[in-house]
């Protein structure tokens, strides 16, 4: 593996390969002592618009490993801030932008490996972090009902979709019919209570500016405890903490956000060491 823009072409071989690796970087990150060797001498580049997730844990990531992470954020022009990173002997660059043609072209043009950090077809580390948790909450990724609800993070769904798809798992994504500017992709339901019915695991993606949280959630303030107990006994919330329970925002007992979090730097960590392995 010399670059990671897309998980779209990844056999499920390969993905177990990340998460199996991810899994052991995960000892790392939520041990009192994190500093590990594999990435001594190494220089990690990384371009973002502003302090993100993304940006967090890439750093982390690289810290963990005993590398140098020199992070650039609100570049104007990110191809040339990448470049330039590149000729100055950076070993791996990880840029986040929407521009899907600019991480296309620095993976053709640049002498160091490249990771896609979130473009707005594709989130690599995102569905990866995000597989990684469903395997550590659900004892497995097989023969999975996942539910993806609200229009606004969906550069992930296409690739989530496609690693379920490799464990003979399911995505669905929820959408209400009068939903008709946000593009489908893959299997996409009308009806909330069916698409929550039996749903192993949800992935609240969130919502755009001005979007009724009613139509999405069954509420304006986030999902209501009635969907998710239609859901499995136990079921794991993942991108959100807190659920509405008659007219009361509360924090979900299950939720999966510190857990996500942490599967998050463990993925940056895996595929770091892997891309300086080559």
């Amino acid at each position: 593996m010399n670059n990671l823009l897309s998980l779209n072409d990844l056999t499920r071989s390969e993905l177990q390969q990340i998460l199996d690796m991810a899994m052991q970087m995960r000892r790392i990150a939520l041990a009192d002592y994190k500093k590990s060797p594999q990435l001594i001498g190494r220089i990690v580049g990384g371009v973002w618009e502003k302090p993100c997730l993304s940006g967090n844990a890439f750093q982390l990531a690289t810290a963990y490993l005993s590398g140098t992470c020199i992070p650039i954020f609100g570049a104007e022009d990110e191809l040339a801030q990448c470049l330039s990173l590149s000729n100055m002997g950076a070993n791996v660059l990880v840029a986040a932008c929407d521009n899907e043609n600019i991480i296309k072209t620095l993976s053709l043009r640049s002498r160091a490996s490249v990771i896609n950090g979130g473009s707005a077809k594709h989130d690599p580390i995102g569905v990866l972090a995000d597989m990684l948790t469903l395997y550590t909450k659900l004892d497995g990724l097989t023969n999975l009902n996942v539910l993806a609800v609200g229009n606004r993070d969906v550069n992930k769904v296409e690739e989530l979709s496609h690693c379920l798809q490799l464990f003979g798992s399911t995505l669905v994504w929820y959408l209400p019919s009068d939903d008709v500017v946000t593009t489908r992709r893959g299997i996409v339901l009308d009806n909330a209570k069916a698409a929550f019915s039996g749903a192993d695991a949800v992935l609240d993606l969130g919502l755009t500016p001005f979007s009724d949280g009613e139509r999405y959630y069954g509420s304006n303030a986030g999902i209501t405890r009635e969907l998710m107990e239609s859901a499995r006994v136990n079921c794991p919330l993942l991108g959100s903490s807190f659920i509405v329970e008659g007219a009361l925002l509360k924090e979900y007992e299950h939720n999966a956000v510190a857990s996500r979090d942490s599967c998050y730097v463990s993925v940056a960590m895996a595929v770091l060491y892997m891309l300086q392995r080559k």
